[in-house]
């Protein structure tokens, strides 16, 4: 009997020790309640304000130990994501919560500027620890608060603030999950706020693994389709402005090219070509300002006689008004020149010259042959064959005239 009264003394001693490492706690007066919007009705609902007790130890923010660096001082075999010095959690339960964080980064895509050794995108921190250190005259909610984003930022996880920090103060009752920079774009402090709200009862009841099981639950379905966000949008691209101007000045260089070369195309169309003589003695192009109209105008007076001139005279070009022609510089050869005399008579005359060597050719005509249809032939013949012996020593473009 007395065995049984000294273990139920014994006992009833170790539980008043035991109960003693746990600091009394009233809740806060509704009227010290703060009302600045920054702060969460959750953040400060279940806070409490603690008695002084020096038995409970109480984590700084700037001792608390980094699960990728000191992993042995967060209760973890290796560098991880979850650091639990309290040990708040089972190990398979810490283990499986890092695992899902592993998957979740791996599954994300990168939403860094830099992201040539990246594989992965957004990381997920989870800090668990019993009591918190809180300074005087200072709300809980503002703690946490604070306590959570130095904590982020003493971690660094993400090389571009690309990571999510879920801090839970467990005998504290406080929680807070503080967002980076980065990963803000695409799960916002708000939005986490929210995923913690829906899953509060489980914190409430104290199933932490539960609840934060759930919340990276919910991030994983926020973010495994995600796709990286232009976050410089409103900002010139500098890379997308270089090749525009590039572009245009090609495409403007082609655009001047073709219009010369249409230009070119059409400038040769109105320009007549030069004269180009065929062996046969047909010529091609630019035809010559002497044709045979004028030369049966400089040789119509020859149709006015009934009677042929005996002489010979050098041809003469014909008077033009005109005062903008350039100077004729046509000569005719002596040696050239083809004797038009004509003669009605039945005879063949020739006279001989001592000074003179030229040959001069009558021509029989028979009585019933007409005069006017004679030297209508020979002043063709005549036409046809200056035609052939004339040619033009320079060519005139863009002005011709009749002489």
């Amino acid at each position: 009997m007395n065995l049984f009264i000294t273990c139920g003394l014994l006992i009833l001693h170790v539980s008043s020790c035991v109960a003693q490492r746990y600091a009394e706690r009233n809740p806060l007066p509704v009227e010290t309640l703060p009302v600045d919007e920054n702060y969460y009705d959750e953040d400060y609902l279940e806070g409490y304000d603690f008695y002084e007790n020096k038995d409970i130890y109480r984590w700084n923010v700037d001792e608390f130990p980094h699960p990728q660096e000191t992993f042995k001082f967060c209760n973890r075999v290796k560098p991880s994501y979850v650091c639990d010095p309290d040990q708040v959690l089972e190990k398979e339960e810490a283990d499986k919560l890092d695992t899902f964080i592993r998957q979740l980064y791996s599954e994300t895509p990168c939403i860094c500027d830099d992201c040539r050794n990246e594989t992965g995108g957004i990381i997920v921190g989870i800090a668990l620890l019993k009591h918190m250190f809180q300074p005087y005259n200072q709300h809980p909610a503002k703690t946490i608060r604070t306590f959570a984003q130095t904590l982020r930022e003493n971690w660094n996880l993400g090389k571009c603030d690309n990571d999510i920090l879920i801090v839970v103060a467990t005998t504290d009752r406080l929680s807070f999950t503080d967002v980076g920079k980065e990963t803000s774009y695409y799960v916002s402090l708000n939005e986490a706020h929210r995923i913690f709200l829906e899953n509060k009862a489980n914190f409430t009841a104290g199933h932490f693994y539960e609840g934060l099981r759930a919340m990276l639950s919910d991030y994983y379905a926020k973010t495994r389709t995600m796709k990286k966000i232009q976050k410089n949008e409103d900002k010139l691209n500098l890379g997308l402005i270089t090749g525009s101007i590039v572009g245009a000045v090609v495409v403007l260089g082609i655009l001047l090219f073709l219009i010369f070369l249409f230009y070119r195309y059409l400038k040769r169309s109105k320009v007549p070509q030069n004269s180009i003589e065929k062996p046969d003695g047909k010529s091609e192009g630019v035809s010559s300002s002497w044709t045979k109209h004028d030369i049966k105008v400089m040789f119509g007076s020859l149709k006015s006689n009934d009677k042929p001139s005996s002489s010979s005279a050098k041809y003469q070009p014909c008077q033009t008004d005109e005062k903008d022609l350039p100077a004729n510089d046509f000569r005719i050869d002596e040696d050239e020149v083809i004797n038009t005399t004509l003669a009605v008579s039945s005879t063949t005359t020739t006279s001989p010259s001592p000074n003179s060597t030229q040959v001069t050719t009558t021509t029989t005509v028979d009585n019933d042959t007409s005069t006017t249809e004679l030297l209508d032939k020979e002043l063709t013949d005549a036409v046809e064959g200056l035609t052939t012996t004339f040619k033009p020593k320079k060519e005139y473009r863009r002005h011709e005239t009749d002489l």
